[in-house]
């Protein structure tokens, strides 16, 4: 903008019509020299008359700019304004986050009894991996207990005197036996 005014401000200077110097001369009467004919006057004056013109559209233009960009800031300033209240809210929600966090690992540190070097790992989780850590290791800590039931034999039938399961019959079954075998069983209860 201000390149533009200084431009037109320039031609302005060279296209001006020169003034005539009137010189003394000896005879003491002044002599007009550099004479400039009427038409190139005219032109040059027309130019001049053109630059500016030209210069106050310029002019015209750039505040009508600084006005249309006046407006906008109006309009930025309503986007500003909603983009704070946006981050309020946002920055809320990362504290109540951060006290959530803070509080949790609080509670899985405390959950397990954590050796020097556990902590040190533990503290360099983020709190879903924190999680399953500790997870991990509380199940490492829970010894599963072995299963013990007196009532099912560990192998066959040792204690019967005359097991009935060792002589099959013919078809090597004992569908033929399978009464005598109830009935022992039945006995026992």
């Amino acid at each position: 903008m201000s390149e533009d005014v200084k431009q037109a401000e320039s031609t302005i200077a060279e296209d001006s019509v020169k003034q005539t110097a009137e010189e003394p001369t000896n005879t003491g009467a002044k002599s007009v020299s550099d004479s400039v004919p009427y038409s190139r006057f005219v032109e040059v004056n027309a130019k001049r008359k053109e630059a500016e013109a030209e210069l106050e559209s310029v002019k015209q233009k750039a505040e009508a700019r600084r006005k249309a960009e006046l407006e906008k800031q109006g309009e930025y300033k309503v986007l500003l304004d909603e983009s704070k209240s946006e981050m309020d809210k946002l920055e809320a929600q990362a504290k109540q986050w951060e006290q959530y966090e803070l509080q949790k690992r609080e509670q899985l540190m405390k959950a397990v009894e954590l050796t020097e070097s556990q902590q040190k790992i533990a503290s360099k989780l983020d709190l879903i991996e924190l999680e399953s850590y500790v997870s991990d290791l509380n199940t490492q800590n829970v010894k599963q207990p072995v299963r013990t039931d007196a009532s099912i034999p560990t192998s066959g039938m040792p204690n019967l005197v005359d097991n009935p399961f060792t002589k099959p019959d013919s078809q090597g079954g004992f569908k033929e036996n399978w009464a005598g075998i109830m009935a022992k069983y039945q006995n026992k209860k």
